[in-house]
């Protein structure tokens, strides 16, 4: 349980990112760079004109040591509304309406709430997994596969965990298909998007823990402590 539980605060600091383009850009393949910010800004503008988007996806590792058994991945799904978010994955399903988070672990039956604050560093919002590339990377293209541009994004903050993202774009629907992270610890780790459905209805209760729909939950209530 630990372990999925600390990947899942893994996904959610990895794409705690606000939407802020970055001023910088590497000045090698300056072609091919302009292609690339070209492609990003029109993958940005179509996602942020989502009113709600429900996606499915698989997080796999592969070992610093390539003799390591490689590890099944796991599938998660996420619905974003705005500032609201709600996040299925490893045992856990995290909910937010933008003013609390809720944290509900399913071996334990157990459920923390806290207040919400994007500005900090446990603000998170997973559906910036899909512009993460606005706000403190530079990046360049590199190359293709199939239908896919791909980008190498690079972080420039350098005490971040990893130091590269390889980001695959589908060219003609102009949406994220994969990430891979590559963390100094020598692990890599794949986001894989096996879909996504833009402008589903959603009720604003979908984001808000509901008890009575688990029942014998325990509450750990810290929005009210001193």
């Amino acid at each position: 349980m630990k372990k999925t539980a600390l990947m899942s605060l893994a996904i959610l600091s990895l794409i705690s990112f606000a939407f802020t383009p970055p001023n910088t850009t590497p000045t090698a393949n300056k072609d091919k760079d302009k292609a690339a910010t070209k492609l990003l800004k029109e993958v940005s503008k179509k996602y942020k004109s989502y009113k709600t988007l429900k996606a499915e996806f698989s997080v796999s590792t592969e070992a610093s040591d390539p003799k390591s058994p490689a590890k099944k991945a796991e599938k998660g799904t996420l619905m974003s509304k705005g500032s609201n978010f709600k996040l299925i994955f490893g045992g856990q399903e995290i909910f937010c309406n933008g003013k609390y988070i809720w944290t509900y672990t399913k071996d334990m039956n157990e459920c923390v709430k806290d207040n919400y604050n994007p500005n900090s560093n446990g603000g998170i919002n997973p559906s910036k997994i899909f512009t993460i590339w606005e706000k403190g990377f530079l990046y360049a293209s590199d190359g293709t596969n199939k239908n896919n541009a791909k980008i190498k994004l690079t972080p420039t903050d350098k005490t971040k965990p990893y130091f590269l993202m390889n980001l695959e774009v589908d060219q003609t629907t102009k949406t994220v298909q994969n990430l891979k992270v590559s963390y100094k610890a020598g692990h890599k780790q794949i986001y894989t998007i096996i879909s996504q459905t833009p402008n589903t209805a959603m009720d604003d209760k979908l984001f808000v823990f509901d008890p009575a729909a688990y029942p014998g939950v325990e509450m750990i209530d810290l929005t009210k402590k001193k």
